[in-house]
């Protein structure tokens, strides 16, 4: 009998395995692919996404991996560049791939059980078990969903769910050495560009608003990576992920959602990989609570309440971001008011010490002072 397992091996999967795991208790993770493996993400850090991974994973040297450490940013507006700017808090660049890798040797050496390169598994959650594709039958006592956007967990949990962004993008050499976080708006609907340079690769991609039954031909976004110098797009990966549209309820019974499948992403900049480990450290707790205290698994809700608060505030002003009628505003607004949009990068998105609202009212305050 294993006490947890988790379905997919993420940041999430892996930060819920780890906790438990040092508590004593047993938990396996289960995942389609097989490890290392890559994975289509820009691969960029937050200092609160990073303070959070050095705390519950004290053990790993960071210094070992390809971290390229980036404070300098430029924004584009179609043709035109808005700002340039050196933040104060630095943005850290990583190869997913090798990170997660990473983090899943740390869930093995405290004792985590790992199956991946499972394809073909089956879920049978009223009998609390799960069947593999060789006949062998692991039993448990909780699940946790950690299977990204197109989760299998999440269709129990809860079945009605919509993509709402489109993703694609390539990894190119980094042979200039490039030291410039690059983000386009304008290009995209509902979305932006981006080029991100880690240590000996750079990503170039994009996001675009999903609605369901047009299709998307890659052809189209063919123009953007042209620009960017890529003209093969043989090897392009795109995803689907979830940014606005969380899942309310992602606790069912002894099943709890965490990460991507619980629909936590960052509304206005796409991060996601701070929410989805914050997610795995709740779930776990929430998880240990409920076996050592007696305290219902609903309680998860509460403890990701401060995430779902932070996705609902970005959503308001991700809607006058990224519509085509208030963007061009929105684009003066921030050419206008350099300082501002600093603020938001370090204040508002890299380390939640603000938010939104307050940054903007602060900023309108200032601009009324002066008038």
């Amino acid at each position: 009998m294993i006490d947890v397992v988790i379905i997919g091996g993420g940041p999430a999967g892996i930060t819920a395995g780890v906790i438990l795991q040092k508590q004593g208790y047993r938990t396996c993770i289960i995942d389609q692919k097989k490890f290392p493996r890559e994975k289509l993400c820009a691969g960029v850090i937050t200092t609160k996404a990073f303070r959070l991974i050095k705390q519950i994973y004290k053990e790993i040297d960071f210094g070992d991996l390809e971290i390229n450490y980036i404070n300098k940013i430029c924004l584009f507006y179609k043709k035109e560049i808005i700002g340039r700017y050196v933040v104060k808090n630095r943005y850290a660049v990583i190869n997913r791939a090798e990170f997660d890798y990473a983090l899943l040797k740390y869930y093995r050496k405290v004792g985590g059980l790992v199956l991946d390169g499972q394809v073909n598994y089956q879920i049978l959650y009223n009998e609390n078990k799960i069947k593999l594709h060789d006949g062998k039958i692991i039993r448990y006592r909780c699940l946790i969903g950690a299977d990204g956007f197109n989760s299998r967990v999440r269709h129990y949990v809860q079945h009605k769910w919509r993509a709402s962004i489109l993703c694609f993008e390539k990894f190119v050499p980094n042979d200039l050495n490039e030291d410039t976080i690059k983000i386009y708006f304008g290009d995209m609907l509902g979305g932006y560009c981006w080029r991100i340079p880690c240590q000996t690769r750079v990503g170039i991609g994009l996001g675009e608003f999903y609605v369901r039954g047009i299709k998307r031909n890659v052809k189209k976004y063919a123009p953007f990576f042209e620009k960017q110098g890529v003209c093969d797009l043989n090897d392009l990966k795109g995803a689907f992920v979830s940014c606005g549209f969380y899942v309310k309820k992602p606790v069912k019974k002894n099943v709890l959602l965490v990460g991507d499948a619980a629909g936590l992403g960052d509304a206005m900049s796409g991060e996601g990989i701070f929410f989805a480990i914050e997610s795995g450290k709740q779930a776990a707790l929430a998880v240990i609570d409920f076996w050592e205290n007696g305290i219902s698994l609903s309680k998860y809700m509460i403890r990701i309440r401060r995430i779902h608060k932070k996705i609902k505030e970005q959503n308001k002003y991700n809607k006058m971001l990224y519509i085509p009628g208030f963007q061009k505003m929105c684009m003066k607004y921030m050419r206008n008011n350099p300082c501002f949009v600093k603020r938001i990068m370090d204040e508002a998105i890299s380390s939640y010490k603000s938010g939104y609202t307050k940054e903007i009212v602060k900023n309108l305050l200032c601009s009324c002072h002066f008038l």
